[in-house]
């Protein structure tokens, strides 16, 4: 079973900064990444397609019941929670109740939050309208994990950061620079 895994939730602007997280890191990047982007989940194949340039790590868009491996990126496709089922981790769809954004970076956080302490957490809270993923942050830096949230002068819209924050004021806060920073030194390479 995975036992370390990176969270990133990210609205308005979102798209770009992913691209530049993923073309930083390393082909040897050991840690699994689960993305909460708010996208129609129409478009979420073609944007994979376009994600994948970024990275040589494997990408997908996440479909129920999908085992989390190391090395691997997940795009979530609707309303994604994280179970740990027969000793893996995988990610179930979640009943869409009536939300604002989706996929809701609060559901797969919240899930996240839940899971046992032996595996390790890091949840991003990226560029985005709203308060999207502040819930979910708070539970899961209550839950022992590491939380960073994008700087306003870094941010295209610093709604969702800025709520995160004021939630979690212990949090780290950084430019995307800091954030792919913190990724590799929070990530680990495969030997």
């Amino acid at each position: 079973m995975v036992k370390k895994f990176i969270l990133i939730g990210a609205s308005t602007g979102g798209p770009g900064r992913l691209h530049t997280i993923l073309e930083e890191l390393p082909h040897n990047f050991c840690s699994a990444i689960i993305i909460a982007q708010h996208m129609v989940p129409l478009f979420i194949p073609s944007f994979v397609k376009q994600l994948s340039v970024s990275t040589s790590l494997e990408i997908q868009a996440v479909y129920d019941g999908i085992e989390i491996l190391p090395s691997n990126v997940y795009v979530c496709s609707g309303e994604c929670k994280l179970i740990e089922k027969e000793g893996r981790l995988c990610v179930v769809y979640a009943e869409p109740p009536e939300l604002l954004y989706s996929p809701n970076v609060d559901t797969l956080f919240l899930s996240a939050a839940e899971l046992s302490r032996s595996i390790e957490k890091m949840g991003i809270i990226l560029t985005g309208i709203g308060d999207d993923g502040a819930k979910g942050s708070k539970a899961l830096f209550d839950a022992g994990g590491v939380c960073m949230f994008e700087s306003e002068e870094s941010a295209t819209v610093y709604g969702m950061p800025r709520c995160a924050i004021e939630l979690v004021p212990q949090g780290k806060v950084g430019s995307m620079s800091q954030i792919i920073e913190a990724i590799l030194d929070f990530g680990e390479k495969c030997v």
